[in-house]
C-alpha cells in the first residue's frame, strides 16, 4: 500500500506513514497534542509539494501559523505558493453563534465541509470535527461521517480528522468503524516515575502492522517526539 509520511520520523518508522487516500481519526484530550500531529503532516506534505487543505473549526489561521512556527516551520510561504489553504470555518461559526443558524450543523450535515475542500486537494485535516457533532443523532453521526469519509477517498486525498475524546465518546466511538485507522493521544500518570507523560495509541490500522502497546512521546522544540 503507498504511504505518505506522517511528518514525524519515529512514527515513520513504526507505521510506515498514513495510507495513501485514506483517513485517519486523531482523538484524545485537551493538551495531548491533536493539532500538533496535523500541522506535522501538513508541513511535510507541503515540504514535498503537496496541496494541503485545513478545514480550521475551533483556531484562527493565526493561531495555527502561529503553533507552526513555534517549531521552525514558516506555513506563510506554502500559503503563499498555493500549497496550503486554510479554511477557516470558526468565523463561519462565530456568525452562526451571533444570528443563530448553521452552516455546518445537524440540518447540514457534513457536507458544507466538503464544499468548502478545494478539489485537488492531496492532503486534508479537519481541526475538530468534534465540535460540529455535539448536537448530532448517534445514526446522523455515524451516516454524515461515513459519507465524509467516502467522498474524501474518492477524491484520493489523505485526511485526517480530529475529534475530542469526550466527543467520540458520547458517539459510541463509531466513528472507528468509518475509518481506516485511528490513533489515541493521552495524557497520563506514569506510576514509576511519578510524573506525568503523554502517550499515544495505534487503536487500528488498517494493512498495517501496527504495535499494540503505549508509545510515550513527548512535544520538544522540533514538535512530537516518539520517546520509545
Amino acid at each position: 500500500m503507498e504511504k505518505i509520511s506522517t511528518g514525524i520520523l519515529g512514527l515513520d518508522k513504526i507505521l510506515g506513514g498514513y495510507p495513501f487516500g485514506k483517513c485517519i481519526l486523531i482523538t484524545g484530550s485537551a493538551g495531548s497534542g491533536k493539532t500538533i500531529m496535523a500541522l506535522h503532516l501538513i508541513n511535510k506534505s507541503c515540504s514535498e509539494g503537496k496541496k494541503c487543505n485545513y478545514v480550521a473549526i475551533e483556531e484562527t489561521r493565526q493561531d495555527l501559523f502561529y503553533q507552526a512556527s513555534r517549531f521552525g516551520w514558516d506555513f506563510s510561504k506554502y500559503e503563499e505558493s498555493g500549497l496550503l489553504n486554510i479554511i477557516q470555518v470558526l468565523e463561519d461559526r462565530m456568525v452562526e453563534a451571533k444570528y443563530q443558524f448553521n452552516f455546518y450543523g445537524p440540518e447540514t450535515g457534513f457536507g458544507g465541509i466538503l464544499d468548502v475542500i478545494e478539489k485537488d486537494s492531496e492532503v486534508v485535516v479537519i481541526d475538530n470535527l468534534g465540535v460540529l457533532a455535539l448536537d448530532m443523532t448517534l445514526s446522523q453521526f455515524r451516516q454524515q461521517l461515513d459519507f465524509l469519509v467516502y467522498s474524501l477517498s474518492k477524491r484520493e486525498c489523505t485526511s485526517m480528522i480530529i475529534s475530542d475524546e469526550t466527543v467520540m465518546k458520547d458517539k459510541k466511538e463509531v466513528a472507528l468503524y468509518s475509518v481506516h485507522g485511528a490513533i489515541r493521544l493521552m495524557k497520563r500518570d506514569n506510576p514509576y516515575t511519578d510524573s506525568r507523560e503523554r502517550a499515544m495509541e495505534i487503536v487500528k490500522m488498517r494493512s498495517t502492522a501496527a504495535p499494540i502497546e503505549y508509545m510515550v512521546y513527548e512535544i520538544g522544540k522540533s514538535g512530537i517526539n516518539i520517546l520509545n
